[in-house]
């Protein structure tokens, strides 16, 4: 549910599902967190991240948005709030898990007003099998079907359904455990609205992205590396540099990370 996943109309399934699962050493733990599906390390109780855009001169500009995830103790998301650099939050997302950590509810408001809602289907065993979507006034406008997952809980593949039956899109993502490395996105027509590829470093974290994606009616290609300059005590980084194609930076991200004691 984050970053580059966030344009990709079947990111919303991206999120923790279901089970107990069992360590390597063979004790009980929980793999479906959103503190392990998103590399986080620690008891994190809050992430504020700022992201700058830099011009062609190597100027930060004044485009800055701040966004603040919030975490339970048992490492589920509960909120994530963008703000602008004046603190006016533009949108915000809110999620109801169970017991277990499955995700019950997603909702979406914008400008304080509900822009989108999911609520997810499971089965008995509490795998998702679907999901209904809400418009901003509470109508169904559509639904997710031929849902596929992995052993971290993440839903990797789908399909998702206007109310008369007719496809909207699918998604068919590529996981190595819980590092994203790429995959694809196709609209109601079969058009490929975003395919790429990514790499991680040795800690997890996203390295290098090749992506193809369609923004207002246009095909756009980046190809970007990231750049970790600095972590905090617990090893979750604190500052990283997006370089674009050419080796030029183009956005510096920084973070401050809260922790549960």
């Amino acid at each position: 549910m984050k970053q580059l996943l966030l344009f990709i109309a079947g990111a919303i399934f991206l999120v923790s599902c279901n089970n107990n699962s069992t360590s390597e050493a063979g004790a009980p733990a929980p793999l479906n967190t959103d503190l392990l599906q998103q590399n986080l390390k620690g008891k994190v109780k809050t992430v504020t991240q700022t992201s700058t855009t830099i011009d062609s001169t190597g100027k930060e500009k004044s485009d800055s948005l701040t966004t603040v995830d919030s975490y339970d103790e048992k490492g589920y998301s509960t909120m994530s709030q963008t703000k602008t650099d004046s603190g006016k939050i533009t949108s915000e997302q809110m999620v109801k898990h169970d017991a277990a950590g499955r995700v019950l509810e997603y909702v979406t408001n914008k400008n304080g007003k509900m822009a989108s809602k999911l609520e997810t289907e499971l089965d008995s065993a509490g795998n998702y099998v679907g999901g209904k979507t809400f418009d901003s006034t509470g109508k169904q406008d559509g639904y997710y079907k031929e849902l596929k997952q992995n052993e971290y809980g993440i839903v990797y593949s789908g399909k998702q359904y206007s109310m008369n039956g007719k496809i909207k899109g699918d998604f068919n993502m590529k996981y190595d455990k819980t590092h994203f490395l790429g995959g694809k996105n196709t609209d109601s027509t079969g058009k490929v609205t975003y395919e790429g590829t990514a790499k991680v470093n040795d800690k997890g974290d996203m390295a290098e992205e090749d992506v193809t994606y369609l923004e207002k009616g246009t095909t756009k290609t980046e190809k970007n590396t990231y750049k970790y300059e600095a972590d905090d005590e617990k090893g979750n980084w604190t500052k990283r540099t997006k370089y674009n194609d050419k080796a030029k930076p183009v956005q510096v991200v920084k973070r401050t990370l809260t922790y549960y004691n």
